[in-house]
């Protein structure tokens, strides 16, 4: 009988830091189908176009193969619809190699299980890796054979694709006692048709030492290969070790503890349909559900039904959406295989659906107008609820930490609350579109120097647009009618402008600090009469005042180097001043007539024909004036009293006729005592004379 193959690997594991899923998969390669001329050569009956398959375990580095086992709960199990075949002339006997066995297809197209299989020659290895691991130098072997392509023997058993040439031990193999030896493999014996199942629920293959992959990098174990013409399948159990006496077990179906389910431990499994949904129990009421099935060995034209409370629904595809779904709703699927092996009608598992209630409403409430100018903004009011929780959209997207029942929006976008209850469903408000207008521009420009001297000005000019209106304010007083694009300011302040755009959204300017130097005064004061004889001459004397500068001007002209604070005045004329401050302000005096074009009669130098008095002198004030003169004989006399200082106190107008004049003056208490001056002018003839008030 055939020996159970089992080979010590002389590979250093390198240790594990931690715990892993060690198992990648289950590796299924369709390793040869046989001719014509395999079938002649075979010992039994070898139906044309068997396929020999070769089951690998794929494992991490690191990772060894233990154990294939059966046991309750855990079936190891491997099928066909026909029968598996063993070749009759090697199936008592461990195989080696030759080119004559390989011509009498020995080995190559037996079903055997195997461990250890990979430890030396790269025993076991898949097709696809011969050429990478000799390096792609040649296809012929130290047997003359060709690699994978002998027209002879197939594909033969080398040492690319299997040949064992090291040591072999004894694989203990636990249940089947078929013959007398226990640790002998008897269900694939001799006999070149050895039925169909091999099911069992106790029994085990195992490698005592672990066995690892000839190449550490992918570490491929090969663990058995089955020859057959019909439908193959397996479900198998795996152990496997690892480093510091790590042990993971795999299996098919039905994990228990620690134990983990790997899909690729079943093959061709019977025709199978599972549905899964894309939102799990329990769901939230109108919730849009989409469920899919998932089709084991369906064929090439599988045929689905849904099912929803036990009546048909949807149509033939691998998934079904709902959005009405109700609470206890029943959706399951049915599927018709037409595969050759294994098809048939399966049925899912059937879903009970728990639906949960939404927030009854989610609506928002704006305190105040949604349109404002940037700046603003408005309160945005989601509607209360019990266990209610809140997520704030601009748009489409989260805002981040936006999750009370008020929410403050400043930019524009359409607002949007996600209301959630207790039971976790929500529901989505409507959108509430903000607008937020934007600014206009407010900006002064000043077209002059904005610090100045009394009745001089700056005009502010603002920034101009289309739709704009103004406000200039002095300081944050509004200016009544100032409603233009510029302003002529003339008093010191701060001025600005408020800029309204046709949105009626404001922006104020910064403030534009406008200075307006006080002028200083300008005054001039006769030290003397101003009427006067060629010869003579008056002082005119301007006030005085800090820093005060000075410019004399006779008519419109600046007289030449007259820049003190007097004037000594020769010549008829208007004399004014100009006066300059610190500040370079200046102010011009009113103008002080002079008029030299007269001779004056002096009390002294009068004529005997000429007699003025004046009566009494000294005098309180009341005194009465007398002129005779045979010089002037009628006309209109001008009476003019001046102090000391060249100011007219008094003046009036009387009428001279035939030579003579009298007239009674008197003068308030106010006068000052002291010396004055009395001129009587009568067609440019002036008379003078003095009085003394005590």
């Amino acid at each position: 009988m055939k020996k159970i193959l089992l080979a010590i690997c002389l590979i250093f594991l390198s240790f594990l830091t931690q715990a892993q899923n060690g198992l990648d998969g289950i590796i299924v390669e369709k390793y040869y189908i046989s001719n014509a001329s395999d079938a002649a050569g075979s010992i039994g009956t070898l139906p044309i176009g068997s396929v020999t398959y070769r089951i690998y375990a794929d494992m991490l580095p690191g990772f060894k193969f233990q154990a294939g086992y059966g046991v309750p709960g855990h079936q190891l199990r491997f099928s066909t619809t026909t029968s598996f075949f063993n070749n009759e002339d090697r199936g008592s006997t461990t195989p080696t190699y030759s080119k004559t066995q390989a011509k009498n297809n020995s080995v190559m197209l037996d079903s055997w299980l195997s461990v250890g299989a990979g430890c030396s020659g790269n025993y076991g290895i898949l097709k696809t890796e011969d050429d990478v691991l000799t390096g792609g130098a040649t296809v012929i072997n130290s047997n003359g054979i060709l690699q994978n392509n002998d027209p002879l023997a197939g594909i033969p058993l080398t040492a690319q694709d299997g040949l064992f040439v090291g040591s072999l031990q004894t694989v203990t193999f636990v249940g089947i006692t078929n013959g007398t030896n226990a640790n002998d493999l008897q269900v694939f014996d001799a006999t070149s048709q050895v039925g169909n199942n091999f099911i069992t629920s106790n029994g085990s293959w195992a490698s005592l030492t672990g066995s690892t992959g000839s190449n550490p990098a992918t570490n491929k174990v090969l663990i058995a290969q089955m020859t057959t013409d019909g439908c193959f399948s397996f479900e198998l159990n795996i152990q496997i070790g690892g480093a510091g006496g790590l042990v993971q077990n795999y299996v098919a179906r039905n994990p228990v503890g620690n134990e983990i389910q790997l899909p690729s431990l079943i093959y061709n499994a019977q025709a199978a349909v599972s549905i899964t949904s894309n939102i799990a129990n329990p769901i939230c009421s109108g919730a849009s559900v989409t469920f899919t099935a998932k089709i084991t060995n369906g064929g090439t034209t599988p045929i689905l039904q849904w099912k929803k409370n036990g009546v048909n629904v949807g149509t033939n595809s691998s998934t079904y959406t709902l959005t009405s779904l109700q609470n206890n709703d029943k959706i399951n699927c049915i599927l018709t295989s037409n595969a050759s092996c294994f098809g048939g009608t399966a049925f899912s598992d059937t879903l009970l659906i728990n639906v949960s209630p939404r927030p009854s409403a989610a609506t928002i409430t704006a305190q105040s107008a949604t349109t404002f100018c940037t700046g603003d903004s408005v309160v945005l009011q989601a509607n209360s609820g019990t266990g209610y929780s809140y997520q704030w959209m601009k748009g489409t997207t989260n805002i981040v930490a936006a999750n009370a029942q008020l929410y403050t929006a400043k930019t524009a976008s359409t607002y949007k609350v996600n209301i959630t209850n207790s039971f976790g469903c929500s529901r989505l408000s409507a959108g509430v579109p903000v607008i937020v207008n934007a600014l206009p521009a407010a900006n002064i420009v000043a077209q002059g120097t904005t610090t100045f001297c009394t009745g001089d000005s700056v005009i502010l000019a603002g920034n101009i647009g289309t739709g704009l209106t103004y406000q200039w304010l002095k300081g944050t007083t509004a200016i009544v009618g100032a409603n233009g694009n510029s302003y002529s300011a003339k008093a010191s302040s701060t001025y600005k402008l408020q800029v309204i755009n046709s949105n009626g959204c404001s922006k104020l300017s910064t403030g534009i600090i406008v200075k307006v130097n006080t002028l200083p005064t300008a005054t001039v004061t006769a030290q003397g009469p101003t009427t006067f004889c060629a010869g003579d001459s008056v002082k005119l004397l301007s006030n005085s005042g800090a820093g005060y500068t000075y410019q004399w001007i006779k008519g419109t002209a600046n007289i030449s180097n007259a820049i003190a604070q007097n004037y000594v005045s020769k010549l008829a004329g208007t004399y004014k001043v100009k006066v300059t401050n610190t500040n370079g302000c200046s102010k011009t005096s009113t103008g002080i007539l002079i008029v030299v074009n007269c001779r004056v009669e002096n009390l002294n130098t009068l004529n005997q024909a000429t007699a003025f008095s004046i009566s009494p002198n000294p005098s309180n004030g009341e005194f009465t004036l007398s002129l005779n003169t045979d010089e002037v004989q009628n006309g209109n006399a001008k009476i003019e009293i001046i102090n000391m200082v060249g100011q007219t106190v008094y003046n009036s107008n009387t009428e001279f006729t035939n030579g003579k004049l009298s007239k009674k003056i008197e003068l308030n208490s106010e006068f000052s005592k002291g010396i004055y001056f009395v001129l009587v002018n009568i067609h440019g003839v002036i008379f003078k004379n003095r009085i003394v008030l005590q």
